[in-house]
């Protein structure tokens, strides 16, 4: 596909935003969990550490905000204020040593996730009325790929350069790339313009935002398009089930937080981005619902060298080759899903309704979680790899008529959603 110079704008600011929310989030995710680990903590208990991203599934309650008239033309300055706040959160983490001041951590965290994650609100309601069908394969990618990135400076941040540069420094270091990334969005964002009110006395009249939330809830879960949500909550809670077992693995099997670093952090988010990229491909040049299916496939049978690891006790060969397929599978997955959703998502709402989507998909993140990890200190780590594979493939029950469904909670017609689903570049 030809990317022209707006295009290559749009997906240039997308990638900066989320690579910025995804600095923080590889401190909390690739960072915690070796340490907890490291100082005694149960995989339950580390599985439990993941509710202070709370905010992500929390932030249906505000996402109207994003929708609302008065609002969308100062969604670039919203979301530069947000990109300071995040920054000087993450600069906040130098103030306490993490041995004496866990707690700190923990609240740095959420507070982190609550920024990132309104943050997303609007970064995800300008990519939705942004892409067209054919750029939104592009857009996940870059989405994908550029959290990955954030996760790989944040996660590397301190598994590595810590004991180089100090951790006061190296999170400063962070906290600058956050800011850094935000001020060069800005630059680039152009919103698309916000919608003229039918009404001019709607905006001094507008409808609460519980009623806004209530009436978009009963939406999602109507009868023609509840497989919508449905494939949102259960498509990723196969990876995520998996990706809750690795790190406590390595640790308890003798790797070092350096070996920890390149083999989960370097290697592995490196082949998450490869997946992303592959998944942006796969869902321009197939049906988006066959692109689906096949993906879902990918993400189960990535399990398998995983498994072999499990049982074998980690043996670095083995166990790198699995995490590189986990971490491709997942990404991949992840874009052809995200890109998926974007098709349902009804672009006159689109904050709203992109966040409820996107937020059951973030429920599964805690739900995977917590099968696997409660999985495997009660039946041990092959019981719960082969619990996550069998969540990697139930979603393809969800396939059948997605063009239907998706069309239907765009509310569009599902002759043009079709088209527009299965034109990708002459291939079909």
């Amino acid at each position: 596909m030809r990317v022209d110079r707006r295009g290559a704008q749009v997906l240039a600011a997308l990638a900066l935003l989320y690579t910025a929310q995804g600095i923080p989030f590889g401190l909390a995710a690739e960072y915690l969990p070796v340490v907890l680990r490291e100082m005694g903590y149960s995989r339950t208990f580390i599985a439990s550490v993941f509710w202070l991203q709370l905010p992500w599934q929390l932030k249906v309650l505000w996402a109207p905000l994003g929708d609302h008239p008065r609002v969308r033309p100062y969604a670039r300055h919203i979301l530069l204020a947000l990109q300071c706040g995040l920054a000087l959160a993450t600069a906040s983490y130098a103030l306490f040593p993490i041995a004496t001041g866990l707690r700190w951590w923990f609240g740095i965290t959420f507070v982190s996730a609550l920024f990132a994650a309104t943050q997303d609100i609007f970064v995800d309601a300008f990519a939705v009325r942004s892409l067209d069908a054919q750029g939104r394969g592009y857009g996940n990618t870059a989405q994908v790929a550029g959290y990955r990135v954030g996760i790989v400076l944040g996660g590397v941040a301190l598994l590595h350069y810590q004991t180089r540069w100090g951790t006061a420094p190296t999170l400063l270091a962070c906290a600058g790339l956050i800011l850094l990334a935000g001020l060069g969005a800005f630059a680039l964002r152009h919103d698309p313009p916000a919608p003229a009110l039918a009404d001019p006395t709607s905006a001094a009249r507008p409808r609460p935002t519980g009623a806004v939330l209530l009436h978009q809830l009963r939406a999602v879960v109507a009868r023609d398009v509840w497989r919508v949500a449905a494939l949102a909550v259960t498509y990723k809670l196969g990876a995520h089930t998996a990706a809750a077992l690795i790190k406590p693995m390595l640790v308890d099997h003798g790797w070092t937080r350096e070996a920890i670093k390149d083999a989960v952090v370097l290697y592995g988010t490196g082949a998450s981005i490869v997946g992303a990229a592959l998944g942006g491909l796969l869902h321009r040049w197939v049906r988006e619902t066959r692109a689906l299916g096949l993906a879902a496939v990918v993400q189960a049978a990535s399990m398998v060298p995983l498994a072999a690891a499990a049982m074998r006790g980690a043996p670095p060969g083995v166990t790198v080759a699995a995490i590189v397929a986990e971490h491709l599978a997942s990404g991949l997955g992840t874009t052809v899903l995200f890109a998926a959703l974007m098709s349902a998502t009804h672009r006159d709402r689109a904050a709203l309704h992109y966040t409820v989507l996107t937020s059951l998909n973030a429920v599964a993140i805690a739900v995977g979680g917590y099968a696997g990890s409660i999985t495997a200190d009660a039946a041990g780590l092959p019981a719960a790899v082969g619990l996550a594979m069998v969540l990697c493939v139930a979603p393809c029950a969800l396939l059948p008529r997605w063009a239907a469904h998706a069309s239907r909670s765009a509310g569009l017609d599902e002759a043009e959603v079709e088209e527009s689903l299965t034109v990708r570049g002459g291939s079909l």
